[in-house]
């Protein structure tokens, strides 16, 4: 059995990072029996400094039936460290998780490399237009120095969808190696779908991710300026992610109308998520991109439909009344769906709530994305 040695930044049990580490955990559970992980990681949690309680720092803890972590210290965080991890642990494969990090994400390519070892980098959306605005002249330096210096050569990059390989081609080069593979759900059964209570002109809404103009949370906020029907509650749950994008988001809270109550909730973890999803009528999350984005499936799964942008992999879902993916170009759009939400009675409500359930069994009965996982690493 092919043993990968994995780079990410922030991993279980932290949970603060979000999609990237849910996307590998839940990766790490549907492939036991086929491969072994040995993760590297810190012992922090993403914004965080202090080191987990449940784990021993700077030695290998059992983690899963197949996978074991490597939760590096600060003070122990430098390239003695990592080489010294490389040089001395058996693999088959490296499998690099995201690109800007430099201990997580490009010294693990360059030790890779000097091991001789196939790699396989999973960029989670990281090279699509919106995360490249972000820090742009910095990402640009650094990618176009990559080019030039042919970092990237002979090294496979896991792109969840088209539209990803898509993005990952324009900025690496047309010669990139792709394999797209579809990231995974969460390995579990899901729960019997239950009725929650639905009465016309009230809306309690939620978004579950980090504050930062990638999330567009700034955007769900001025859409609620228009919202005058009903009353509305929004709880927004993540970690802030840039604290001068949230003032502003504070400043447009201040000026909402009488009927609509905003409140952050600050971060949740990742075992909590589906148990709050289902006390909601539904998450409000337009975001300027996803290339999977866990919580929408999660919100699917809690029979919790969904208000989002389509900048995401999730479409078409009115017609299986599942929800909305909309234009930002139009924000007259979400404005017209949280009315049709507000408006809507405990009847009609429950038509849209079985069918968010449903959208996550077919989804997660998909075989196929399994078989694309495990063939990701399999000739490698």
């Amino acid at each position: 059995m092919k043993t990968i040695l994995s780079f990410i930044d922030w991993y279980l049990p932290g949970y603060r990072a979000g999609g990237v580490l849910k996307a590998f955990s839940n990766q790490i559970a549907h492939l036991e029996g086929k491969y072994e992980f040995k993760v590297i990681t810190r012992d922090t949690d993403y914004c965080e400094t202090v080191p987990y309680e449940q784990i021993k720092s700077n030695q290998w803890n059992r983690i899963a039936p197949n996978a074991e972590a490597y939760y590096i210290s600060a003070d122990q965080l430098k390239i003695q460290t990592l080489n010294k991890l490389v040089a001395e642990t058996s693999f088959d494969l490296a499998y690099v998780h995201g690109v800007y990090s430099f201990y997580f994400s490009v010294l693990p390519v360059i030790l890779a490399k000097v091991k001789k070892v196939p790699v396989v980098i999973g960029s989670h959306g990281m090279l699509g237009k919106h995360s490249l605005a972000v820090k742009a002249k910095k990402k640009a330096i650094g990618i176009k120095l990559a080019r030039f210096g042919g970092f990237y050569k002979n090294v496979v990059f896991h792109a969840a969808n088209a539209s990803e390989a898509v993005d990952i081609r324009l900025t690496i080069g047309k010669k990139a190696r792709i394999l797209i593979a579809e990231e995974l759900p969460m390995k579990i059964e899901l729960a019997p779908w239950a009725s929650r209570i639905k009465l016309k002109g009230l809306l309690n809404l939620c978004s579950v991710a980090r504050i930062s103009p990638e999330k567009n949370t700034l955007y769900a906020i001025e859409v609620l300026k228009t919202c005058t029907k009903g009353e509305i509650v929004f709880d927004i749950y993540g970690p802030v992610y840039n604290e001068e994008y949230w003032n502003q988001c504070k400043n447009v809270i201040a000026e909402l109308p009488g009927n609509v109550k905003v409140n952050y909730k600050g971060s949740i973890p990742g075992d909590k998520v589906l148990s709050m999803l289902s006390t909601y009528h539904a998450m409000f999350m337009p975001t300027n991109g996803e290339n999977f984005g866990h919580t929408i499936l999660e919100s699917f799964m809690a029979s919790t439909p969904v208000i989002i942008s389509r900048n995401t992999p999730w479409r078409n879902l009115e017609k299986s009344k599942s929800g909305w993916d909309l234009p930002l170009e139009d924000d007259s759009t979400f404005v017209a769906a949280i009315n049709q939400l507000i408006e809507m009675d405990q009847s009609t409500y429950e038509m849209f709530s079985k069918a968010s359930l449903q959208y996550a069994h077919e989804f997660m009965q998909n075989n196929s994305i399994l078989e694309q996982n495990i063939k990701l690493f399999a000739d490698e």
